[in-house]
């Protein structure tokens, strides 16, 4: 199996595999027409010459050995390039009034666009019915791999969202309490405009800070509280250094990671070697190989033979290829 940029000819499998994601992943189109968008977006992005990018998709699909696809993530560069990008910093406010003996705390929730030119991955998903066998890390660590092969076309700030706490109908309290309030549809159908245009959270949002004390108890626990389904993705992101810095997603209060890239682990261990170079002990312990060409990488996961490494990339063992233990 290998991890590869997608192709306008995975339209089909990619509709296939978005039926399957179910309704809390939003970042996936339904719409075939927006999937075909998006592999456009992508295959421009990718062919786009340095010196003339700007905001930018790089869509990647993780491929079976039987050609089938099982799983897509993807990269989305330069933040507020197009259009501003909001999240809520959560802050503490302390009041003293000492003539009467009492302090208080509370905390505050505040629109800011702190992500500003920072680089997001996301649209993480994974067949259910293929998971197990190193998908996973394949398939979300590949990423890295990409930016450390092609450094140049991206930022030195990465965040990633995390899906926040819904119920088992899909409902979220943190919408419910603050969301609903203000833009009068449904959380998914907001999620969703939010993917064409970010423009009418600013419309539509208070811009005076909300004191979650002044919220329903049950949308005050699911701040910063990632769904259940999204812990593993996490994580992982976690074991390559992204951390949780007090700012969520404005519409489910998901938690929202961020690194800087020179500190993933496996960016900064990335180096260029051969398969014949590679040690027998360096691809039998968890590691990702891979192929680049025409600003994209081909990526497979190690624990197999040189030979089948090789063939998976369409690689000699003797041809560069980079290399990074997980």
């Amino acid at each position: 199996m290998i991890v590869r940029a997608a192709h306008h000819d995975d339209l089909e499998a990619l509709m296939t595999l978005a039926a399957k994601a179910g309704k809390g992943l939003t970042t996936i189109p339904r719409d075939k027409n927006a999937m075909a968008d998006r592999i456009d977006a992508s295959v421009s992005s990718f062919a786009r010459p340095t010196k003339n990018l700007t905001a930018e998709t790089y869509l990647m699909v993780l491929e079976e050995a039987d050609s089938s696809i099982s799983g897509l993530s993807a990269i989305y560069t330069n933040l507020g390039h197009d259009q501003p990008f909001y999240s809520y910093r959560l802050s503490r406010h302390a009041a003293h009034a000492p003539e009467i003996g009492v302090k208080a705390e509370a905390s505050v929730l505040s629109l800011v666009n702190d992500f500003h030119g920072y680089d997001e991955i996301g649209t993480l998903f994974l067949d259910p019915a293929r998971r197990g066998g190193g998908r996973g890390k394949l398939l979300s660590f590949s990423r890295f791999m990409l930016m450390a092969a092609f450094p140049e076309r991206f930022s030195t700030r990465v965040m990633a969202e995390m899906r926040g706490w819904t119920d088992e109908q899909g409902r979220s309290p943190f919408w419910e309490a603050v969301g609903r309030k203000f833009f009068h549809m449904e959380f998914s159908d907001a999620d969703v405009k939010s993917g064409i245009s970010n423009r009418f959270i600013a419309d539509l949002m208070p811009k005076v800070p909300i004191y979650t004390t002044l919220l329903p108890q049950e949308a005050q626990d699911v701040i910063g509280i990632t769904h259940e389904k999204t812990r593993p993705a996490r994580a992982l992101l976690e074991k390559q250094g992204f951390l949780f810095r007090e700012q969520v997603d404005v519409f489910d209060a998901g938690p929202c990671l961020e690194v800087d890239l020179a500190n993933i682990p496996l960016v900064r261990g990335t180096r260029q070697t051969t398969l014949a170079n590679l040690p027998d002990e360096a691809l039998g312990a968890p590691a990702l190989v891979a192929k680049t060409e025409n600003n994209t990488v081909t990526v497979s996961y190690s624990m197999a033979a040189k030979g089948d490494i090789a063939r998976a990339l369409g690689v000699t063992e003797d041809a560069p290829v980079l290399y990074s233990g997980l």
